[in-house]
């Protein structure tokens, strides 16, 4: 019957899972213990578990600069309005869509 067998190890210690059980052992010189149930196994997760390292994540951007001319242009745009374009291709205000909270 096949098992499947995971393991992990390390110079110090080794864990070892089947289908039916785990266990961690320590390394002393060619031997393998059993580590109690009871022993901390702070170390042997530490050494089996390496943190991940060189996460990239995204780069900080910054923020876009706008021309003043351009700045004041969206400044002046009145509050519930927005900047859209038309079939024609020319821009032109719009009031905007407020949404009704929904009732709980």
């Amino acid at each position: 019957m096949p098992h499947k067998v995971r393991m992990l190890s390390d110079g110090n210690y080794m864990f070892l899972s089947f289908t039916a059980s785990s266990e961690l052992y320590k390394v002393e010189g060619k031997d393998l213990k059993a580590m109690d149930k009871t022993t901390d196994a702070t170390d042997a997760f530490n050494a089996l578990n390496p943190g991940r390292k060189g996460k990239r994540g995204r780069k900080p951007r910054s923020a876009a600069s706008l021309t003043p001319e351009l700045e004041a242009a969206l400044k002046s745009i009145p509050a519930g309005y927005k900047l859209t374009y038309g079939t024609d291709g020319q821009a032109k205000l719009v009031k905007t869509r407020t949404r009704k909270k929904k009732s709980a």
